[in-house]
């Protein structure tokens, strides 16, 4: 595994899972996807998480995410219990607190790629003339200071996932979330974007929380742990 020994950790846990359990109904048959389930990440730490289709994986990130409340347990994002919050305390937190990058970049089609790392910050209510800057700092830091101005079907695919990256950490978030983040890029713009993920994270001291099929790019984070049976064990 590579481990970058430029990366300093906090103390403080930026995520922490405390006896996670999620079960499902179907019929009068109950399916436990998640089974008392500890975890805990650092800032500035990067944490790939691996298994098989069906182990749950997407479930264990809506749950880090607060887009889904498990069946029982606590999710703690710099030390702030997500189970116990309303869905409009949810949304200001996750508007603050957490970054998420998908496969699909989930851009908004009709605005620039500055508009859309600026979005989080406006929908906190900053004014955008104090934002601009920032934003822009970040797509020159990906790549991007040239295309600023384009809208995403004049970008390419890596370019997209570029400017998702951006706006994901435009917020300072404690912990960013990625699903897949490279599924839908060749090997050689994959590999650019893996690259550039670890160096902000770096930077920023960042938690990155990444689940992915993809061995190359889990063994390029500082820990990869695969989930089974509802736990997650260390990957050696």
């Amino acid at each position: 595994m590579n481990k970058s020994t430029s990366i300093h950790t906090s103390h403080a846990p930026a995520l922490q899972c405390v006896a996670l359990n999620m079960i499902f109904s179907e019929g009068p048959e109950q399916i436990q996807v998640l089974n008392n389930l500890e975890f805990t990440a650092f800032h500035g730490e990067r944490v790939a998480i691996v298994g098989s289709s069906g182990s749950g994986k997407t479930t264990l990130l809506h749950l880090l995410g607060g887009l889904d409340k498990p069946t029982s347990g606590q999710v703690l994002i710099a030390g702030q219990d997500l189970v116990q919050m309303t869905d409009a305390e949810l949304g200001k937190f996750r508007n603050r607190s957490l970054g998420f990058v998908y496969q699909l970049h989930h851009l908004l089609p009709e605005f620039t790629a500055l508009e859309n790392v600026l979005m989080p910050l406006l929908i906190r209510g900053e004014k955008r003339k104090n934002i601009i800057p920032k934003a822009t700092a970040l797509l020159e830091r990906v790549g991007l200071g040239h295309r600023m101005q384009h809208k995403p079907a004049e970008l390419s695919g890596g370019e997209r996932q570029r400017v998702a990256i951006a706006r994901a950490l435009v917020g300072n978030p404690s912990c960013v979330l990625l699903d897949e983040p490279t599924g839908n890029l060749d090997p050689n713009t994959a590999e650019s974007v893996n690259q550039l993920m670890l160096e902000i994270g770096q930077e920023h001291n960042t938690c990155f929380i990444t689940v992915t099929h993809d061995m190359a790019l889990a063994q390029r984070m500082d820990r990869v742990l695969r989930l089974e049976y509802g736990q997650l064990t260390e990957v050696k």
